[in-house]
């Protein structure tokens, strides 16, 4: 019973680990949303494209409608929010943020490239390494999300 607790207190409380917590549950959500959509694209959508330009079309493509759904999924499930509230420049903060979402996994897809591109026509391989990039990536957008882009309504 008190492992129940402890476990619902960290999905539904206010405290840092429990958004940290939430960070991850969302930034699963996000990451198989954003495969789906990076797989769509990078091995259907820009198939004709050869690699790496495809890998990077497919990156901003899915960044793009990815930030959107998780600006909401971010403003509502980690930090208990309305999705409704926040507001243009909020958006933007979050949008900017996000960037690193797209700047950090192209560098290191150049960087794979560079080493070993083979990987970018793998099926497998291009989620592996496409889940362990975002996952690092995590902790770092939740500081910042807490500490810059939700500030102010958190703070309301």
């Amino acid at each position: 019973m008190i492992k129940k607790l402890k476990i619902l207190k960290l999905v539904t409380g206010n405290s840092t680990y429990s958004q940290l917590f939430r960070t991850y549950v969302v930034g699963a959500i996000n990451l198989v949303f954003g495969l789906g959509m990076t797989y769509i694209f990078q091995f259907y959508v820009f198939f004709g494209i050869q690699v790496p330009l495809r890998t990077y079309l497919t990156n901003i493509f899915a960044f793009s409608i990815g930030v959107i759904i998780s600006y909401f999924l971010s403003r509502k499930i980690i930090f208990k929010l309305s999705i409704y509230d926040g507001g243009f420049k909020e958006f933007i903060k979050f949008v900017v943020t996000n960037l690193i979402n797209l700047i950090v996994p192209l560098f290191v897809w150049f960087l794979i490239d560079l080493i070993r591109p083979s990987i970018q026509n793998n099926e497998i391989q291009f989620l592996i390494a496409t889940i362990l990039i975002h996952g690092f990536i995590l902790p770092i957008k939740y500081a910042i999300y807490k500490l810059f882009v939700f500030k102010d309504s958190l703070n309301n």
